[in-house]
């Protein structure tokens, strides 16, 4: 099952709806409405992070949880 990158509901893979489906960086997203499908489209980057983005979102998570133990 794959997940609605805006809205976060789950969408069935064999959804073979062209109209609900978009593509960004190579890879295919699914949605569930074309609201959905739309409001992607106009902005991908705010639903979708590239590996180096998660890295860095993690290290940075990391340091936070580090730096908030008592001392």
């Amino acid at each position: 099952m794959a997940r609605d990158p805006v809205c976060g509901m789950n969408v069935r893979d064999d959804n073979r709806n062209n109209n609900l489906r978009s593509e960004y960086k190579g890879r295919e997203y699914r949605f569930c409405s074309d609201k959905c499908r739309q409001e992607f489209d106009r902005n991908p980057v705010n639903y979708v992070r590239d590996d180096d983005q998660r890295v860095e979102n993690r290290n940075n998570r990391d340091r936070n949880v580090r730096n908030d133990r008592p001392r």
